[in-house]
């Protein structure tokens, strides 16, 4: 093996040891530093492209070219996939028992990291999804006890708590509806409803103290 072939392998090593090891910290660093990698490239590449811009040479960057662009499309989604999965991760495993917003506060840094690499709104909006989802349903079971049965309203609204909460605690027509029959639509559960409402209409949570009102349950009286 040539001096020459090891050095490239020992750069590759470096690279993706140095990868994994911002991944383990800060998944949108880790994302930014390997798209930062290819822009460079890429950035190489036009230069030589205005340098040489004739005849079959030509060609052949602007094809080198191509192929990094799709690259960093690649690596664009790939990010969007991973940001996903971890938001997903953290909302199903960190949300229950969690007194602080470091969920909502991390999935924001990859929302940062995503943009920064060149994500549409779309595609962040993607990422995000499932923790948006999550949080509607939390703040839904928020708003009709947080967990705790409504045993002061009787059997029967027992009952349709429970159905309530397994089939559409992420309506928030339906929570509300479920409230007002019962009499129990107090301002805070209301405040909690229309957060869902929120939610929903722009697929987002809007900041820390909504996501930790979707975290806090109005117990009964």
């Amino acid at each position: 093996m040539s001096w020459k072939r090891f050095f490239g392998w020992i750069v590759r090593l470096l690279f993706v040891g140095a990868v994994t090891a911002l991944a383990w910290f800060h998944l949108a660093a880790s994302i930014m530093f390997v798209c930062s990698v290819v822009l460079i490239a890429i950035g190489g590449k036009l230069e030589s492209l205005v340098e040489f811009s004739f005849g079959p040479l030509r060609a052949k960057i602007e094809r080198n070219l191509s192929e990094s662009e799709k690259l960093l499309d690649g690596l664009k989604n790939l990010a969007s996939i991973q940001a996903r999965s971890l938001n997903a991760a953290s909302v199903h495993t960190g949300r229950f028992g969690s007194a602080d917003d470091w969920i909502f506060q991390s999935v924001k840094r990859n929302e940062a990291g995503l943009r920064a690499i060149g994500l549409s709104e779309d595609e962040v909006r993607e990422a995000r999804s499932d923790f948006v989802r999550l949080t509607v349903r939390d703040a839904g079971q928020a708003a009709i006890g947080g967990g705790y049965v409504p045993q002061k309203l009787g059997k029967i609204a027992v009952a349709e708590w429970q159905e309530l909460t397994k089939d559409s605690v992420g309506d928030p027509d339906a929570v509300e509806a479920f409230l007002i029959k019962w009499d129990a639509l107090s301002p805070e559960r209301l405040e909690r409803i229309e957060d869902m409402r929120w939610m929903i209409k722009h697929q987002d949570v809007r900041d820390s103290e909504q996501y930790m009102r979707a975290n806090s349950g109005v117990g009964w009286d």
